[in-house]
C-alpha cells in the first residue's frame, strides 16, 4: 500500500493509508446493512446481471424475515464481519494513491507559519523599538539629573 507518513506533533509518523484502510474497516462494521440491501433489491436493474443480482438479493432477503430474531442477528453480524474483511483485504491489494495529501498539508499550512512568523517578527521588532526607545529615555533622564546635580555643585562651589 502507498501509505504517506506525515510528521506528527510528538515526531510520530502518521501513515495516512493504513489509518484510511482502519477507519473504513471500522465503518462497515456499524452501517444498517440490511438497510441498504432493501435499497439495492428496490433499485431498477440496468442489464440482465443486475436484475439476477437484485433476484438473488430479493431471495436472501425472504430467507432473512423467515430468521427468528437471534438467527437475524447472527446473519447481520456475520455480514458485517464478510464484509469488513473483504474490503479490508481488497484495501491492502490496493495501493491507496496519497501522493497529494502531504503536498496539501504543506499548502495549507505553510501560508499560515508564514502569516504566524511575519507577525512574531512585527511584534519583536515593535518590543525592540519600544525598548530602544525606553532605554534611550532613561539614559538621557540619568544624564539630565546628573548634569543638575553637577550645576548645583558649581553653584555651591562659588
Amino acid at each position: 500500500m502507498a501509505d504517506v507518513n506525515v510528521e506528527g506533533e510528538e515526531g510520530m509518523k502518521l501513515e495516512l493509508g493504513k489509518i484510511v484502510t482502519e477507519k473504513v474497516s471500522e465503518s462497515i462494521k456499524n452501517i444498517d446493512v440490511m438497510g441498504m440491501l432493501q435499497k439495492m433489491v428496490a433499485t431498477q436493474p440496468e442489464d440482465e446481471e443486475s436484475e439476477e443480482i437484485r433476484q438473488k438479493l430479493q431471495g436472501i432477503m425472504d430467507q432473512y424475515e423467515a430468521f427468528s430474531d437471534q438467527d437475524k442477528e447472527q446473519f447481520v453480524t456475520q455480514l458485517k464481519d464478510v464484509l469488513a474483511s473483504k474490503l479490508s483485504l481488497k484495501l491492502q491489494n490496493t495501493p491507496l494513491d496519497m501522493s497529494g495529501i502531504e503536498d496539501a498539508i504543506r499548502g495549507a499550512v505553510m501560508p499560515q507559519l508564514y502569516m504566524m512568523a511575519a507577525a512574531a517578527l512585527i511584534v519583536f521588532l515593535l518590543i525592540v523599538f519600544f525598548g530602544y526607545k525606553l532605554y534611550k529615555s532613561i539614559k538621557e533622564k540619568e544624564k539630565k539629573r546628573e548634569e543638575k546635580k553637577k550645576m548645583k555643585q558649581m553653584k555651591k562651589k562659588k
